[in-house]
């Protein structure tokens, strides 16, 4: 009788560390993009990577943007590109 009390008190503790867990590791997964993320993306859409080092290594989103834009048009992969690059920034400028 012991050792089934044992066995469900066990199960139990692995229920509640589970669920304390669980939601922890649902927020750990959304890291801060950063310039690497944005190389990837550009990269991943064919971007030639000069021209993507110096857009996602530039100043502002807009000026970015206006870095793809002017090499290949309008493309919406160039502003989540750009924007995941100011992820990091805007994280990091909060603390």
């Amino acid at each position: 009788m012991r050792s089934f009390v044992a066995r469900i008190s066990a199960v139990g503790m692995a229920l509640v560390v589970a669920g304390f867990l669980a939601p922890q590791a649902a927020t750990a997964s959304a890291a801060p993009r950063s310039f690497s993320d944005c190389m990837d993306i550009a990269v991943e859409h064919d971007a030639d990577v000069w021209i993507a080092h110096d857009a996602c290594e530039s100043t502002s989103i807009t000026a970015c943007y206006r870095i793809f834009r002017d090499e290949y048009g309008r493309q919406e992969w160039a502003l989540r590109a750009c924007k995941a690059r100011d992820d990091q920034r805007s994280d990091a400028s909060a603390s």
